[in-house]
């Protein structure tokens, strides 16, 4: 019985033991496995907190505004750059200041030119206010605008004493006033050039009138202008088919009309430039190209025979065609903004330019006729 006892006692003591081993074994277990998650999260911890003192900016240190001028007096005096404020800076810019006493402000690296990252970064912005491009002198033709004043035209001229082919006129108070009036050419001139000056409070306008005892024919307006506009004129052609001249006024206003003939006028040898509405003499010894270069809304140019008898826009007159032109000859030319054309002068006569404003610049040129080629 004693020895039952023993080894009763000694089995208690095996499982006591057991027990308590597994028990240690278990608390050791969760001891590592604690020390070793609590090292995970120091790591974790760390680096966050590295990632962070990457990403975060550096709350002292403000961006660096451009160097103020030196004074040609002080060559070697650094520009002082100005802090921005709270204010000027992003939101995320903004910081009271507590953390960058206990922080040293790190200098930024320089680059390869010696410069700071943040200079650099301030000389690629792109510069404020309007940019100005500079015209490129690539030797294409461009035209000049028109330059001086518009309204020192002074007042519509008057006939002088004696002055024949002039004629003048004023308009009433009426609100539709018409004044139609016979024309007298000058002698042994089947073409003429009509410089026409207007100035009117409401509207005037003068149209060219054919009137025969056969025919009655109004032709296009020669000028129409408006109270907005002060004085305006016009220069242009009226062939010996145009009998009367018609003056339609709605208010007070002036006009003058006066007629030259071919010889009178200036004549285009070589290039010319100008503005508005012209008319030119042209006589030339062989046929020669007529180059226009004209920027208008809306423009016209042609050739007008020296026997006056092509009125119309590519209309030709029926005088022989010289040797070497093609049957068709293009004597006219028309363009919408700004544009180059090219029409042929077979002979002496006038060149007619009639662009949408007086301000409209353009540019004529006569060069040598040169064939086109003809097709195989």
């Amino acid at each position: 019985m004693a020895v039952g006892l023993l080894v009763g006692f000694a089995l208690g003591c095996l499982v006591t033991a057991a027990v308590m081993w597994r028990q240690a074994l278990t608390a050791a277990r969760r001891a590592a496995r604690s020390a070793a998650a609590a090292e995970v999260a120091a790591e974790a911890a760390a680096t966050r907190a590295a990632a962070d003192d990457d990403a975060a900016p550096v709350t002292s240190v403000a961006p660096v505004a451009p160097a103020s001028p030196v004074a040609p007096d002080s060559p070697d005096s650094p520009a002082v750059d100005e802090q921005p404020s709270a204010e000027a800076l992003p939101p995320e810019d903004v910081s009271d200041g507590s953390e960058s006493e206990d922080r040293e402000d790190p200098a930024p690296d320089p680059d390869e030119d010696g410069e700071s990252a943040v200079e650099v970064a301030d000389v690629a912005d792109p510069p404020s206010g309007p940019v100005v491009v500079v015209p490129v002198d690539d030797g294409l033709p461009r035209l000049r605008p028109a330059s001086g004043p518009r309204d020192s035209r002074g007042p519509v001229p008057r006939p002088r004493n004696g002055e024949r082919f002039h004629y003048s006129g004023r308009c009433g108070d009426e609100e539709d006033g018409e004044f139609e009036f016979p024309v007298e050419w000058p002698e042994d001139a089947p073409v003429v050039v009509a410089q026409i000056e207007v100035s009117t409070e409401r509207f005037i306008m003068i149209k060219p009138l054919t009137r025969t005892p056969d025919r009655i024919e109004t032709h296009s307006s020669l000028i129409h202008a408006s109270s907005s506009e002060g004085r305006t004129g016009v220069r242009t052609v009226l062939t010996r088919d145009v009998t009367h001249l018609c003056v339609e006024s709605t208010g007070p206003g002036e006009w003058s009309v006066q007629l030259y003939t071919p010889a009178e006028i200036d004549e285009l040898t070589g290039s010319l430039e100008g503005s508005g509405a012209t008319v030119l003499a042209v006589r030339p010894d062989a046929p020669v190209h007529c180059v226009a270069h004209v920027k208008s809304s809306n423009w016209s140019a042609r050739f007008v025979c020296g026997c006056g008898r092509a009125p119309d826009l590519f209309e030709e007159c029926g005088c022989p065609v010289p040797n070497g032109l093609p049957g068709h000859l293009t004597l006219a030319a028309y363009g919408q903004g700004e544009a180059l054309r090219t029409f042929l002068v077979p002979r002496a006569g006038l060149l007619e330019l009639s662009p949408s404003k007086p301000t409209d610049p353009w540019r004529l040129e006569l060069r040598p006729y040169v064939p086109e080629p003809e097709d195989d």
